[in-house]
């Protein structure tokens, strides 16, 4: 545990600012694919009922029917 503690104090503020940018990076994409499996998901699901997921149209008539 020592030598953990010696690591981060010596690290400085450029290894500070690097660990945050790799952290903010990783928690981006982490993000990001999370989007992207809902989108698909809601994809297959408008697939499913008939409706073209590119037509946002399409939606809005089924629901006004």
């Amino acid at each position: 545990m020592e030598t953990v503690i010696r690591f981060v104090e010596a690290l400085g503020w450029p290894g500070w600012i690097t660990i945050m940018v790799i952290g903010c990076v990783a928690v981006e994409g982490i993000v990001k694919v999370k989007r992207m499996q809902i989108k698909h998901a809601e994809r297959m699901a408008k697939i499913g009922q008939g409706i073209d997921p590119g037509d946002e149209i399409e939606a809005y008539k089924k629901d006004q029917v």
